[in-house]
């Protein structure tokens, strides 16, 4: 007797049954770079996560929880953006938009 084809079965795709993911969710851990006025910077949104690490953020030196979203950020000082890696620092959301307001 010939095996049942495995094409029949349902791929792990078609299992979840919630349809395509949103853009946003699929584009939160990439890295973009975004120029400004006082330099390049490459930045990248964190999700929340449950790692427990506090990190300080420099715009307002308050407390980052890992487990609120936030951005990582650091200058574009060399090629592709490795210079500045070591640099990187967690921040607010809004204390990172409004970080030319606070100079």
């Amino acid at each position: 007797m010939p095996r049942s084809s495995s094409s029949r079965r349902a791929s792990k795709w078609q299992r979840q049954g919630t349809g395509a993911r949103p853009l946003e969710e699929s584009l939160a851990g990439m890295r973009r770079y975004q120029e400004a006025p006082d330099g390049g910077w490459i930045v990248q949104e964190v999700r929340p996560n449950d790692s427990g690490r506090v990190y300080t953020c420099p715009g307002c030196r308050q407390d980052v929880s890992a487990a609120s979203a936030h951005i990582v950020a650091w200058l574009d000082d060399g090629p592709f953006g490795t210079t500045g890696v070591e640099n990187r620092r967690h921040w607010h959301k809004a204390c990172f938009a409004s970080r030319q307001r606070r100079r």
